[in-house]
């Protein structure tokens, strides 16, 4: 039995902005596909126990196929966009991948972000006698304007510029050498209808500069006209979400972000929505401007006690603070590039995201990438192998799942490296094409899938990297196809920064040997698998019973346990149980054998 697929416009961020008919649907849905940073998650209270996906690092096939495959098992899916999906919503080529697939589909429109912004400024946007037109188009970008449609040719009306706010200077120009007055009106509608909107007024001659000194970069409407008043104010700052950018450089852990004003959490607020497994510190004072969901509050005054927890506890910090805050608190907690987490320290205008500790193994540098571009801020980035455009080895360790065997060489490597000193280097083929062929001081001596050597020609020393070596750990229902079972895990492995080329052993439970699916996946992958009796599994102790597997199978846990006892004594847990469609997996570090 098929299911049903809906694209339903969120509106335009506020929660009760949505249809009626859109918030029905959602209460219907099983699996919700949203359109990242850019939907107010509070929308997703109306989904109820509805599976909840970001797409915001999904691009289209990985979109259409999970879509597709829910629908194929009788899923109720919604894909949910900002403002109305029919404007510069991309649906176009969803709607033509899903009938080429002869998947039917269903439209519900939304309140567009051009409307709530005439709602925000109290304006009709056809006065007569004043504009009878109103257009809707955006600047030239990597996305060229259609002949006859140019900024240059909109010598009248009403015009509500999207995806705009970036070319202020560029657009006011063109405009008045169109013929427009430089003292026609404009306003900037940043994030209209959240609770957090922000007015900024000016005109064409003085916009850029105004909104360049609020600190507006995205997600912004720009009202071009004479219906606007240009007397009135008002202004409460809080920044857009946008992450497209930071896909091709992600950073892959749990992140807590600290900030210490309203503005401040506005800033955490955005960047928590575009990192996933993100939380949000905030002293109590500010409770009720962080989502729930992202919420972790300490008491007033208890910065100090709530960051110290932090570094133990997560793998990065953001800081939307002073510089200086941060390096007094972290000086005491320093202690080995090796162990301590990133550290990324950003402005409340989010014009800089500064790695300041643990940029290479730590993953600082790709987080400090990752926050400008949801920020619309520039990344700074001080190590030496990364302003030459070098691949650091302990970033390539680190984001390769390599471990360093002798780190007490690394430093004097690295600095021959950067020396332009003569260095030999076995390694796997693509990664040397990738990062280092073409450099004049680095001699190949061959390929190696599991261990990297670079040794300097002239000393010999030499520095040795091996791959790490995990278990996976899956469990399944019944009668999956090993294709989907491939994908479905896949995902997961994926979102933590993982591949199934990292995957050395599989496990599961013994109920599982003769699933036909299962054993599929194991052959065509050629990866060792390992079953585990109930009994077996029950003996281990995991973070959450599975409740599921306790009342079909009598185990607690199948994945998790499964994954930990493959990998034996001083096993590392990677990820626990994590649940992707018909599939959990858990991700174990073999440290023994």
């Amino acid at each position: 039995m098929s299911g049903k697929i809906t694209f339903v416009g969120a509106g335009p961020g506020a929660a009760d902005l949505i249809t009626v008919r859109g918030a029905k649907i959602l209460a219907e849905a099983d699996l919700v596909i949203y359109a990242g940073s850019l939907v107010n998650e509070a929308i997703l209270s109306y989904a109820g126990n509805a599976e909840c996906v970001s797409s915001g690092d999904m691009n289209l096939n990985e979109i259409i196929e999970l879509m597709s495959k829910a629908w194929e098992t009788g899923k109720n899916v919604v894909r949910l966009h900002t403002g109305d999906p029919s404007i510069y919503g991309a649906v176009g080529e969803q709607f033509r991948e899903l009938e080429k697939l002869n998947i039917p589909f269903e439209v519900v429109p939304g309140v567009s972000s051009a409307l709530a912004a005439a709602a925000a400024l109290k304006i009709e946007f056809t006065e007569p006698e004043i504009s009878q037109r109103v257009i809707f188009t955006r600047v030239a970008g990597r996305t060229p304007l259609p002949d006859g449609e140019r900024i240059e040719d909109l010598t009248s009306g009403t015009l509500c510029m999207f995806l705009s706010v970036s070319a202020l200077d560029k657009l006011s120009a063109d405009l008045i050498r169109a013929g427009r007055r430089a003292s026609t009106p404009v306003a900037v509608v940043y994030r209209a209808s959240w609770p957090d909107e922000e007015i900024v007024y000016g005109t064409l001659e003085n916009i850029a500069q105004k909104a360049a000194v609020h600190g507006v970069k995205r997600q912004a409407m720009v009202v071009i006209g004479d219906v606007l008043d240009p007397g009135k104010t008002k202004s409460k700052l809080y920044d857009a979400e946008f992450v497209h950018g930071y896909r091709n450089d992600r950073f892959y852990g749990k992140c807590a972000i600290f900030a210490l004003t309203p503005k401040g959490i506005g800033k955490a607020t955005q960047i928590a929505s575009g990192l996933a497994g993100s939380v949000i510190f905030t002293p109590e004072k500010f409770t009720s401007l962080v989502p729930e969901l992202r919420r972790m509050v300490y008491p007033d005054g208890g910065f100090s006690a709530a960051f110290a927890r932090a570094w133990k506890e997560f793998d990065a910090i953001i800081a939307v603070t002073a510089s200086g805050i941060v390096v007094r608190h972290a000086a005491g907690l320093v202690n080995s590039k090796k162990v301590d987490p990133a550290v990324v320290v950003c402005d409340e205008n989010g014009d800089y995201a500064i790695s300041l500790l643990s940029g290479h193994i730590g993953g600082a540098n790709r987080l400090a990438r990752a926050v400008a571009a949801i920020t619309g801020g520039k990344p700074v980035i001080t190590t030496a192998s990364d302003c030459r455009g070098i691949m650091a080895l302990d970033e390539l360790a680190a984001k390769y799942h390599y471990r360093i065997v002798n780190p007490d060489k690394l430093t004097e490597i690295a600095q021959a490296i950067l020396e332009n000193k003569l260095v030999s280097l076995k390694m796997p083929e693509e990664l040397f094409n990738r990062y280092y062929n073409g450099m004049d001081n680095v001699e190949y001596l061959g390929d190696s899938k599991d261990v990297i050597e670079v040794k300097i020609n002239a000393s010999g020393v030499l520095l040795k990297m091996v791959k790490r070596r995990f278990a996976l750990g899956i469990g399944c229902r019944r009668g999956i196809a090993g294709a989907d079972l491939k994908a479905e895990v896949g995902n997961i492995l994926q979102s933590h920064g993982y591949s199934w080329n990292d995957i050395n052993l599989i496990a599961s439970a013994e109920l599982k040997k003769d699933e036909p699916g299962l054993l599929a996946l194991v052959e065509d992958l050629g990866i060792p698998v390992k079953f585990f009796s109930g009994e077996e599994l029950n003996s281990i102790q995991v973070n959450g019973v599975s409740h599921a597997a306790q009342e079909h199978l009598g185990i607690n846990s199948v994945s998790e346990a499964a994954a930990l006892l493959a990998a034996g004594k001083g096993a590392n847990l990677i990820f626990g149980k994590t649940a992707s469609g018909n599939v959990t997996a858990a991700l174990v570090e073999i440290v023994e054998e």
